[in-house]
């Protein structure tokens, strides 16, 4: 296990062990294994080992140089060969990608029966997700069994309100949906065997009033009256309590312990003792169980909510296939809880042990408990072989993942795991070959100032934190670092005018300005354009944000998607595409509407929006031109996808990215997090939080284990928490989490520096007590740096050092030339749009439309077995269809040679168009020889139709769509569609 600090080579490291493996010990690469956790990072993996191995065979100093790193002497040139050769084998990769190929593979013995794997992922997973989130949302508000749930949503969002209470909640529940797949049992939700013996929520409301009377008798003393009074006005969840003030915190401290209570009121002190004691305990311990209570159940509410959300996921996705990288991880690791599932794992593992004996794991610090579960059993299995090598590498300082899943105390596993009787061999890189010996020493005076850390974040931290002091591998390299107090109305001055003092824009050097949130990267990335700067944020564009036509392209997909929305059409409004849109449709809105929403489902959500800005073309900038562009780049995408519903089109475009290399610009605005694993020559750090950490409004769920388990639940007050020693244990837990995190994002922001390393400190506000023991990542810094009095609090190294960089050029790019009129490419349309204009169905239309063909897809042909129908309306009324004989009829074989598909893919090209869509059963009869005689296309629909004319006149495009398409792929065998109308209870055929 190697303990890589930052800029220390490990990619170098990784790449060695791997041409070692396969050079001097003449491994085949393909029982090769080597993970790491983007693709970005996997591909610079696997190019910087064949660049290696391929500048080293032309050139023999290379070579030997090579061969003295590695400690054996081997033929560069056939180990080359072999890497190449293994290409299509060799697993290079990322680990979802290598789990994904794992079910892909063995994905019946994983228990995934139901249809061909496939991983999806992106748009097309968030928009199936929040289809069926939507629906699932709808049915439990519509039954009323969604209350509890929506107290918990309006509690955890509170003052945290995005763009739109839909996006809040699957955000929301896609937090909560990650825990439900973790494989908590129903007991877990809401901690049950915890808080067996809670009081009704109700009973605060019954007793409240008998029990504060007992305590207003007698009572003189002001402040105590005011909290009685407070207790009675409180409701519970309504938090009016906990507004008492400082009388109510120093009862609360006092009801922990037994005997009197003392509560210091200005010079003096007011004592409650004996049966008046008891009593406020009694009122606090009621209040704090029904507190509790609720908790409990709002976790449970979206706990029947998250379930209800996984089994339509279930369902509709995974049965069939279908899975996101989350769901693989929760596959591979199933074997942990079910043992059935072990058994099949060990199938799999068996198989997959006889194949690869050498395993490379790098970020280790990024590996959450689900992947660690997935890889597990493969890993004991090469540690334990004489000719099996385990190969980690990663850092405890880098684990800033863990809000993603990470966990750094895997660390501590792996050494718990294969440490015994020195099996594992630890080593760690202190040396760093990215940050000049100015840079390391501010990160040495902050990073390794323990004393600092254990005062501030806690003596927990302090263990875990473990640090050698780093030192450059090239001492020579001139640099500068530099912290310094600034006023937040100076800052952003200052900032501009430290750019320009270490020549960034005049000279050739790469600057890094790194910020906590995506909003700061917004506006400084605003403030430094202002001022001259080229500048890029976070290495990528953003089509739909960063300009005038992308933001109007996509409130119009916004309008499209909701009419109704007054800001997307005020956005239209107030654009030159208005024009264009009053040309065309007139100046009634519901026509523009009715006319674009045509064009984009005729012709594909590109045409509409080029034909929008065609005209507006040539008054466009150069920037304009290539950010439109991006975004009908974007539509164009989402057109061959297959889907073809506005709000899906905004969902694809709406968090639209496209990276870009910093190129000719100056400057590079980005978060911490989108820092990691890049170094620039100068980082600027302007924005160092001053907020203490950790943050307990942000601790909305607490989690543990009892003897029945792992637990969670929705927290609830902090004062009830710090009464209930199990939450209390929770909340330590999770603050040490935040300020180890904390820590590790500062420590990856300073390690970035190669030569020039700036802090900008906000000023301590005067009216901030005991400063010194401030728990911020600004004032760790400003402790642990700051020996000199002065704005500059700290300086290492030589200021002028940027003078020996050389100057700035731009390249000059040559006159592009004028291109031809564009050729359109063929559009991607769906069977279903050929059918005839009708009236869209109700969403609970919708849900049944979806529950019948679930149901119709699970019947083969009747008279080989008898389908188990589901006890649901669906179920009910296919059995009833099914008792029809002309019906029953076509689903039985009768002896025939027939081949049954069902749900059957198809994508055609006819007529220049390319159609792809999905028949709900397809009947391929054979005659002696094998050949196809007659075809039967077969669709379920539940149209609410009066006669069967209304039914052909709808679907005869899409039928004959079929038809043709059908007949192209079966030698032009006779196709007969047929729909099965559920509402006529007959069939229609075409």
């Amino acid at each position: 296990m190697i303990l890589a600090s930052a800029g220390s080579g490990k990619t170098f490291q990784l790449g060695n062990r791997v041409i070692g493996l396969v050079g001097a010990k003449q491994v085949d690469p393909a029982r090769i294994v080597a993970l790491t956790f983007t693709r970005k990072a996997a591909g610079e993996f696997a190019d910087s080992v064949l660049s290696k191995l391929a500048e080293c065979a032309v050139d023999p100093a290379k070579a030997r140089q090579l061969c003295q790193q590695i400690g054996e002497d081997f033929e560069v040139a056939p180990a080359l060969a072999r890497v190449v050769k293994a290409l299509p084998t060799f697993q290079l990769g990322t680990m979802d990608s290598f789990f994904a190929r794992v079910v892909r593979g063995f994905q019946y013995e994983l228990g995934l029966t139901g249809g061909t794997f496939e991983l999806i992922e992106g748009p097309r997973q968030e928009a199936a997700v929040s289809d069926i989130l939507a629906e699932v949302l709808s049915d439990a508000i519509e039954h009323g069994d969604a209350s509890d749930f929506l107290h918990a949503f309006r509690r955890a969002t509170l003052g945290k309100q995005g763009q739109g209470v839909l996006a809040d909640v699957e955000k929301f529940l896609g937090s909560w949906h990650g825990l439900w797949k973790s494989g908590i049992t129903p007991n877990g939700w809401g901690a049950r065997n915890l808080f067996p013996l809670l009081p009704d929520v109700d009973a605060w409301e019954e007793n409240k009033r008998g029990i504060i009377a007992k305590l207003r008798d007698g009572e003189g003393n002001e402040p105590i009256l005011k909290l009685l009074d407070f207790f009675e006005l409180h409701t519970v969840g309504s938090g009016k309590v906990a507004k008492a003030g400082v009388t109510f915190d120093r009862f609360v401290s006092e009801i922990k312990n037994g005997g009197d209570i003392e509560i210091p009121y200005r010079k003096s002190l007011i004592r409650v003792s004996g049966k008046a004691a008891e009593t406020w305990r009694e009122l606090f311990h009621l209040l704090a169980g029904c507190e509790l209570a609720a908790a409990v159940a709002r976790t449970r509410a979206v706990a029947d909510l998250v379930g209800s959300l996984d089994r339509e996921c279930e369902r509709r996705l995974r049965r069939r296939g279908m899975l996101g990288f989350d769901d693989v991880k929760v596959l591979m690791g199933r074997w942990t809880g079910d043992e059935e599932a072990r058994i099949r794992r060990e199938a799999v593992d068996f198989r997959l042990d006889a194949r690869y004996d050498h395993w490379l794991l790098d970020e280790f610090q990024d590996t959450s408990r689900a992947e660690w579960n997935g890889m597990v059993p493969l890993l004991d299995e090469a540690a334990s072989r004489e000719d099996g090598t385990l190969f980690v590498v990663g850092d405890r300082k880098q684990a800033i993942y863990g809000w993603r899943g990470g966990d750094v105390s895997l660390f501590d596993e792996i050494q718990q795991r294969y440490g015994t009787n020195d099996h594992l061999k630890v080593h760690t890189m202190p040396e760093s070959w990215r940050s000049c010996p100015a840079v390391l020493d501010l990160v040495n005076r902050v990073c390794g100032d323990i004393e600092t850390i254990r005062e501030l974040f806690g003596d927990e931290v302090a263990g875990i934190w473990q640090w050698e002091d780093h030192y450059s591998a090239k001492p020579n390299l001139s640099g500068e670092a530099k912290v310094e107090i600034v006023a937040k109305d100076d800052r952003d001055d200052h900032l501009v005018n430290l750019l320009h003092s270490v020549g960034i824009g005049s000279r050739s050097l790469t600057c890094g300005v790194l910020v906590r949130t995506n909003d700061q990267v917004r506006s400084t990335a605003a403030l430094l354009r202002e001022h001259g700067f080229d500048v890029i944020e976070e290495g990528r564009r953003q089509p739909v944000a960063d300009n005038a036509p992308g933001v109007v392209l996509f409130h119009l997909i916004r309008w499209l998607a909701d009419p109704a929305d007054p800001y997307a059409r005020e956005v239209i409004a107030m654009s030159p595409v208005s024009s264009v849109i009053q040309e065309r449709f007139g100046m009634a809105w519901q026509a523009a509407w009715e006319g674009l929403l045509k064009i984009a489902q005729q012709k594909g959500y590109a045409a509409m929006a080029e034909q929008l800005v065609e005209p507006l073309w040539a008054d466009l900038s150069e920037f304009s031109r290539s950010r439109a562009g991006d975004v009908i780049g974007a539509l164009a995408e989402f057109d061959a996808s297959g889907t073809n519903t506005p709000r899906e089109a905004v969902r694809w475009i709406g968090d639209l990215e496209i990276p870009q290399s910093p190129g000719a610009a100056a400057v590079q605005v980005l978060t911490i997090h989108k820092s990691k694993g890049l170094g620039f020559d100068v980082v600027v750090l302007p924005l160092v939080e001053d907020t203490q950490v950790p943050d307990l409004g942000d601790f909305r769920v607490a989690r543990g284990e009892d003897h029945g388990g792992p637990w969670v639940l929705e927290t609830p007050a902090g004062w009830v928490r710090s009464l209930i020693p199990a939450l209390s244990k929770a909340e330590a837990a999770w603050s040490d989490a935040q300020r180890y995190e904390a820590m590790c994002v500062q420590y990856v922001a300073l390690t970035r520096a190669k030569r020039g390393l700036y802090v900008l400190l906000p000023e301590v506000p005067k009216s901030r007590n005991d400063p010194h023991a401030w728990t911020s990542p600004a004032n760790w810094i400003a402790r642990s740096a700051g020996d000199s009095p002065g704005p500059v609090i700290f300086q290492s190294g030589e200021p002028d050092w940027w003078r020996e960089i050389p100057a700035r050029h731009l390249p000059t790019s040559a006159e592009l030339p004028v291109l031809a009129q564009a050729s359109p490419k063929r559009q991607r349309i769906t069977p279903s749009g050929a059918k005839a204009d009708s009236l869209s169905s109700s969403r609970s239309g919708r849900s049944f439309g979806n529950d019948l063909h679930a149901v119709f897809e699970t019947i083969g042909w009747l008279d080989d077995a008898t389908p188990q129908l589901p006890k649901t309306a669906a179920g009910k009324l296919v059995r009833d269809l099914l008792e029809k004989p002309s019906i029953r009829e076509v689903f039985e074989r009768r002896d025939r040679s027939a081949e049954l598909h069902r749900e059957q893919a198809v994508e055609a090209i006819s007529d220049d168009r390319w159609i792809s869509g999905i028949i709900d059963r397809l009947h391929v009869f054979r005659d002696p020889l094998g050949l196809p005689e007659r075809i039967e296309v077969i669709d379920f629909k539940t149209d609410d139709v009066a006669k069967p004319e209304q039914l052909a006149e709808r679907y005869r495009g899409q039928m004959e769509a079929y038809r043709k398409i059908i007949a192209t792929a079966f030698g032009g065998a006779p196709v007969i569609c047929r729909i099965l109308s559920t509402k006529l209870r007959r069939w229609v055929d075409f």
